[in-house]
C-alpha cells in the first residue's frame, strides 16, 4: 500500500477533528489508532477497504463505519478517485 497524501484538514474543535482524504486505488493508511476517541470513516465515493482485528470491510459511495479509536485499524483505497471523510470525536489528537 502506498501512504496517503496528507489530509485537508476541514475542522480543528476541542471535541475533535474532521479531516478528508483524496485517494488513488493502492493508497492509504496502515494500521494505526486513535486513542480515546471515535472515529467516524465516511466514503464519500469510491470504494474502501477497512481493516480491524475483525476482518476487513469494503465500504462503498455513501456507507459510514463507526470505529473505536483505540482499536488499530487501517485504510486503503480500492478504486481512483476515492474520497473519505474521517471525524476523530473527542480526546485531544497531536497527528
Amino acid at each position: 500500500m502506498k501512504r496517503a497524501q496528507p489530509p485537508q484538514i476541514l475542522a480543528t474543535t476541542p471535541g475533535g477533528r474532521s479531516l478528508l482524504f483524496h485517494l488513488n486505488a493502492g493508497e492509504g493508511m496502515p494500521r494505526h489508532q486513535h486513542p480515546q476517541t471515535q472515529v467516524v470513516i465516511a466514503v464519500l465515493s469510491g470504494e474502501l477497504h477497512v481493516t480491524t482485528d475483525e476482518g476487513t470491510r469494503t465500504l462503498y459511495g455513501a456507507e459510514v463505519t463507526v470505529q473505536d479509536g483505540g482499536q488499530p485499524v487501517a485504510l486503503e483505497a480500492a478504486q481512483p478517485g476515492t474520497q473519505v471523510l474521517v471525524t476523530l470525536l473527542g480526546g485531544r489528537e497531536g497527528g
